[in-house]
């Protein structure tokens, strides 16, 4: 279980650094589709935040076949990849909520023969 905690952990920091990077037109996107999240904000659309995660992160792709066989429902792989918060609200407060507890002692994945 520690692999997929720091899997997630990577996922949801390219995420914030993507968002961070594109914040204007993410901000007129959402204008017209955006999805509320269990912390009171909003995000974009799951084919929208599934689409751009696999673009940043090639290891996921081997995993995504396997889940969306499992469940195809976009917004709940969003969530089981811990994609379901405001990205707007954790890069103005400097923190992403928790979703999962990583022990903190396990490196990140460092190459891609880690999947």
């Amino acid at each position: 279980m520690a692999f997929f905690e720091n899997f997630t952990s990577v996922i949801r920091q390219k995420w914030l650094d993507y968002v961070q990077a594109n914040r204007p037109w993410l901000e007129l996107q959402m204008r017209q589709t955006s999805v509320r999240t269990p912390d009171g904000g909003r995000r974009p659309s799951s084919f929208l935040v599934l689409g751009v995660i696999n673009a940043l992160e090639p290891k996921l792709s081997n995993l995504m076949v396997p889940f969306y066989q499992l469940n195809s429902d976009e917004d709940a792989l969003v969530e089981v990849l811990g994609l379901n918060f405001d990205p707007e609200m954790a890069l103005d407060n400097g923190s992403v909520p928790p979703i999962l507890n990583a022990d903190g002692d396990t490196p990140l994945l460092d190459s891609a023969d880690d999947l």
